[in-house]
């Protein structure tokens, strides 16, 4: 069920501020930006990701907030679809495991497009798990906007990520203003 975010009180000079005016303008507003919506999601299943860097949504089976609804774990679990209309910082994170060819990305993506400025590319040299995290600013309409983490990988093959702990692939969505 959707939010409304509160309107700022105004009042006329000589105007009386009431009770009912308190609890709907300025005590909703409060509330409001106490708990404003936010989404807290990950995997723990690893994901195989084509090796031809073609940009390929994470998929995230478990949640451990959200606030408004906006994820699910099985009808398109890569996504979160805003409730509240505004601006919200998405952030996202990808781990892959042991690989030194070719590289690999990150980006937050806004109804399946990569957000400008939200993307990042290393090439893991290294016999390690590597790791890595976007984030971005993205205005959401609050009715169909969705944000996705978007992730590839070049090593000519398929590359899996990797899970468990700091290293899960993870989605984190907060409410920052209208």
């Amino acid at each position: 069920m959707a939010r409304t975010i509160p309107t700022s009180a105004t009042v006329s000079p000589g105007q009386f501020i009431t009770g009912a005016l308190w609890n709907a303008q300025v005590k909703g507003t409060t509330d409001y930006l106490t708990g404003p919506p936010v989404c807290s999601v990950y995997a723990t299943a690893v994901q195989s990701m084509p090796g031809s860097n073609a940009m390929t949504a994470l998929i995230f089976d478990t949640t451990v907030l959200d606030s408004d609804g906006g994820h699910s774990n099985v009808t398109n679990p890569s996504r979160y679809t805003a409730t509240v209309p505004g601006t919200y910082l998405v952030i996202g994170a990808v781990a892959w495991v042991s690989n030194t060819t070719g590289d690999r990305r990150i980006q937050i993506a806004l109804n399946g497009a990569g957000v400008t400025g939200s993307a990042a590319s290393f090439d893991p040299m290294n016999p390690v798990i590597c790791a890595h995290q976007a984030q971005a600013l993205v205005t959401m309409n609050g009715t169909t906007d969705y944000v996705e983490v978007m992730v590839a990988q070049a090593s000519g093959t398929s590359l899996s990520t990797s899970t468990g702990g700091a290293f899960s692939p993870s989605m984190r969505v907060i409410w920052i203003s209208r």
